[in-house]
């Protein structure tokens, strides 16, 4: 398991009082924000209104006073707590002057900066960043527990990002080239968490150099380290679970030290669960999850979908002459409504309704599985790296299916999904593209990198509708 230190992720803000006005007097911070515990005023959501709004359009100055309250003394930590926990203000300056009157009260904000040239530059990362919230999105159901929600995007953060060292940027623009430290897998982490309304907020540890997630599950919070879980050097279609959803006390016991919790971290109802020795994704079907636990897939109630995945003999086999003991690299993963996992001898797909398992690819040495779309990338060990690599994809699919009608423009699908399944419309250009239309429901697709490229409908088990469009800039 990973025990490797992040990068410091440490954020220093200066902050300078100045006079603007006679009855303000002067006073310079030098802190660190994440030192003082946060705290939470009456005016706080006004505050946080008023700092977002001039976010949004760059502005240099916000006047508070007396309309909003705000102490001198309280400004660093609720300035902070609104910039950390929206990461889409990811290029505001952590460094800005205020003035204050004798009572402490907060006149004004000034002198905000930003790291960009301009809003039109943002907007375009965040239409970029909402495509790749997308790329996740496409994963999580509606029906889905918070739980099962939560577990995915970590699941797909860990599958999809590598911890990189040498990469300097901390903000969850990891999203866009798919690499960064701690401080960047915390904050798309907590733009996720946003996106799915499930409350969320950053620990960090100074001591440590290192920050992570609590997150709010069934009104009790909990640690939930994405980083720790990614385990280095990379381990292409495994992810680890260890450091999710535990107490303060379990996580301060599997190393985390220097660091006051916003939260009180008590619950220890999943300080025991044992999908923390997993080493695959957890996948939910129809409402159920499924797992490894040991030699064995499970459902979330323990029953056996299938028995001694390394064959009986507790070897994994990586060739068709050797194995390795004691070790399960058993991975699953789900294309529409249909499991799939990999043994010693290859990948097989699990039909939950009928359960049915069949073998589709019948292959020594794979060792873990993840899915994109209707593709499933599978790895292998790679004895002479040390590590685990990319060993081939395999392209599933199922049964067909009519009932999408289609129009186009140059650049915009509408397609009207009549039928039971989930649609999705698939293009083929370089900047390839995913958009799921649910059952029932009229969705709208755009593909604006203007290349000439094919647009194809598929449906619920990923396999092209009889309508196909071709789009050219």
């Amino acid at each position: 398991m990973k025990r490797i230190l992040c990068l410091a992720a440490i954020f220093i803000m200066i902050f300078k009082i100045n006079a603007l006005a006679e009855d303000f007097t002067f006073d310079v911070f030098d802190m660190d924000v994440r030192e003082d515990e946060v705290v939470l005023m009456d005016s706080e959501e006004d505050f946080e209104a008023a700092l977002t709004k001039a976010w949004d359009n760059m502005e240099k100055e916000i006047k508070l006073y007396p309309d909003i309250k705000i102490h001198k003394d309280d400004v660093v930590g609720l300035f902070s707590a609104v910039c950390y926990e929206n990461p889409k203000y990811y290029y505001v300056e952590k460094r800005f002057s205020i003035t204050a009157n004798k009572e402490g009260y907060v006149g004004s904000i000034l002198n905000l900066s930003y790291t960009a040239d301009n809003m039109d530059e943002v907007r375009g990362v965040w239409a970029e960043i909402d495509k790749a919230t997308e790329e996740i999105l496409f994963y999580i159901d509606d029906s889905m527990t918070d739980f099962e929600k939560i577990m995915t995007v970590h699941d797909y953060m860990d599958l999809h990002y590598v911890y990189d060292i040498t990469d300097t940027d901390q903000t969850y623009l990891i999203m866009l080239d798919k690499k960064g430290v701690c401080a960047a897998y915390a904050e798309t982490f907590q733009h996720m968490m946003n996106v799915l309304d499930i409350d969320c907020t950053l620990v960090a540890s100074k001591a440590m150099g290192h920050i992570w997630n609590m997150v709010k599950l069934d009104n009790k919070w909990y640690h939930a380290d994405v980083t720790w879980d990614d385990p280095v050097p990379d381990m292409f279609a495994h992810v680890c679970h260890e450091y999710m959803l535990l107490s303060t006390d379990a996580i301060s016991t599997l190393g985390h030290y220097g660091f006051d919790a916003p939260y009180d971290a008590t619950s220890t109802d999943y300080d025991e669960a044992s999908w923390h020795d997993d080493l695959s994704s957890l996948v939910t079907i129809g409402g159920v999850m499924y797992m490894n636990e040991g030699n064995n897939l499970i459902d979330e109630e323990g029953n056996i979908i299938y028995k001694n995945l390394d064959g009986g003999d507790g070897k994994w086999n990586v060739s068709k002459k050797s194995g390795v003991s004691g070790v399960v690299w058993a991975g699953l993963c789900e294309v529409n409504n249909i499991l799939y996992f990999n043994t010693d001898a290859g990948i097989f797909s699990y039909n939950p309704v009928t359960e049915e398992i069949e073998c589709v690819l019948e292959e020594y040495g794979i060792a873990g599985i993840f899915a994109d779309g209707n593709t499933i990338h599978y790895s292998e060990y790679d004895f002479d790296k040390g590590q685990f690599v990319k060993k081939g994809d395999l392209t599933v699919s199922g049964s067909f299916v009519k009932s999408a009608e289609i129009e186009a423009d140059e650049a915009v699908v509408k397609v009207y999904n009549d039928s039971e399944t989930p649609l999705w419309v698939v293009s083929s250009g370089k900047d390839y593209k995913i958009h799921k239309i649910a059952p029932k429901e009229v969705g709208i697709a755009r593909f604006e990198n203007g290349d000439e490229q094919s647009v194809f409908v598929w449906e619920g088990n990923m396999v092209p509708v009889d309508r196909k469009i071709e789009l050219r800039k």
